[in-house]
């Protein structure tokens, strides 16, 4: 059960400010997200096969990637390159 003191919490860590009234309205939407969550993981998905996977789902750590074509488009998002690596921001 989230609670008013789990919608302060939550923006706290977040470095975030919250009125009284804002920790109302994320309590009750928080509550509806975590309900239906909770409803979809009652549902038996035995039976469903996995669709619309993408490549990086099926790569393998041990395996080299060896779409150049794909590779030199994902080099090219990247700015800057470290030891052969994508350099990306430093996120906190």
């Amino acid at each position: 059960m989230i609670t008013k003191q789990d919608v302060e919490l939550a923006a706290k860590l977040a470095k975030m400010t919250v009125s009284s009234q804002e920790a109302a309205i994320y309590e009750e939407q928080l509550r509806a997200l975590f309900g239906w969550v909770h409803e979809l993981a009652s549902v038996n998905t035995d039976a469903v096969k996995l669709s619309n996977t993408t490549l990086a789902a099926h790569t393998r750590k041990d395996e080299a990637f060896t779409d150049q074509a794909a590779a030199g488009k994902l080099r090219a998002m990247f700015a800057e390159e470290v030891n052969d690596q994508a350099k990306v921001k430093k996120v906190l």
